[in-house]
């Protein structure tokens, strides 16, 4: 026994998603405190692209592109563009940081003789939130992985929505 489940600190998290086209979703994120005290939640719902673009693969792909742009008011918005697969958009309601890197991984972590291609690696968001580590997402706001960084202070037996919207607007 662990003890992780002690006086009941923990949260339980829903994902829920709805369909409301076959290009439009709309996706909630409920968590609910089941601990005694208030507790804040790191939430990073994070969109990416299958790395299919890197020099080993024996027919790379063009690189698509993950971007953060103006988009509506109150709205925090992400371009992702496909070469194959088109034109999306993320949006996520409020003034939520948006955190960008490449989906690639992190070679002078796990093969040092092989240097990385870019400084914003795949385990940068998670470097960036876990190890104060700044430098460890891109500050241009662009890559091939980006997470938006939602962090609600729950209160005892309460929950926290949030919700973002997908949709295909084409070009």
């Amino acid at each position: 026994d662990t003890g992780v489940m002690d006086e009941n600190r923990y949260f339980d998290v829903f994902v829920e998603y709805a369909k409301a086209s076959p290009e439009e979703l709309l996706v909630r994120i409920t968590a609910a405190n089941r601990g005694p005290e208030t507790a804040e939640l790191h939430v990073l719902p994070t969109l990416w692209f299958r790395n299919t673009w890197a020099s080993w693969i024996a027919t790379p792909e063009e690189k698509p592109l993950l971007k953060r742009i103006d988009g509506p008011k109150g709205m925090r918005t992400i371009v992702a563009k496909h070469p194959t697969l088109g034109t999306y958009y993320l949006y996520c309601k409020g003034d939520v940081p948006l955190l960008f890197t490449e989906n690639e991984t992190n070679n002078a972590r796990l093969f040092p003789e092989y240097p990385n291609a870019s400084p914003w690696v795949k385990d940068g968001i998670n470097d960036y939130l876990v190890h104060a580590q700044r430098s460890a997402v891109n500050p241009d706001r662009t890559g091939t992985k980006a997470a938006a960084h939602f962090q609600p202070h729950v209160a005892p037996g309460k929950t926290a929505a949030e919700r973002r919207n997908h949709q295909d607007r084409g070009d």
